[in-house]
């Protein structure tokens, strides 16, 4: 499933925050073109994280969640330089984040493109390039929109 199509370079954002509920309200502003309710998407992702974390270890978190008013799928990524506890089995801190939004309704392409960024995180080799990452938002897109397939 080739979901590079859901990611926009306008959407890759360094984060100065040092806590997850934190980053998430700065990913979801700047997904403003995605969303037509912000809060309740918000308020869904942070429901997400406490129901389990979304912390996949070597500094990645993807976190997710749909609802309605959200028309189609979209990939917001952020950027920590410091890292955030994203409660990550390896307590590693995160230093990207690929938070996922999507309509409510659409289960089957949501676990699709779940599936699809899980096997690209594991397989892509970007946890072994995430400190060149964090200080060049530009190669991260290039090596995202190159290698998600």
């Amino acid at each position: 499933m080739n979901i590079t199509k859901y990611i926009s370079r306008e959407r890759i954002s360094v984060l100065s925050s040092n806590n997850s509920v934190d980053a998430l309200t700065h990913m979801v502003d700047i997904s403003k073109d995605c969303i037509t309710k912000s809060a309740p998407f918000l308020d869904a992702l942070i429901k997400r994280e406490e129901l389990m974390s979304t912390g996949f270890g070597f500094g990645i978190a993807y976190p997710h969640a749909k609802i309605t008013g959200i028309d189609d799928f979209f990939i917001t990524i952020g950027i920590s330089h410091d890292g955030i506890d994203w409660k990550s089995f390896d307590a590693q801190p995160a230093r990207l984040i690929f938070m996922i939004g999507g309509p409510e309704g659409q289960q089957e392409l949501y676990l699709k493109l779940l599936a699809a960024l899980s096997t690209f995180l594991k397989n892509s080799g970007l946890h072994s390039q995430v400190e060149h990452f964090c200080s060049n938002p530009d190669a991260l897109y290039e090596f995202v929109t190159k290698n998600l397939t």
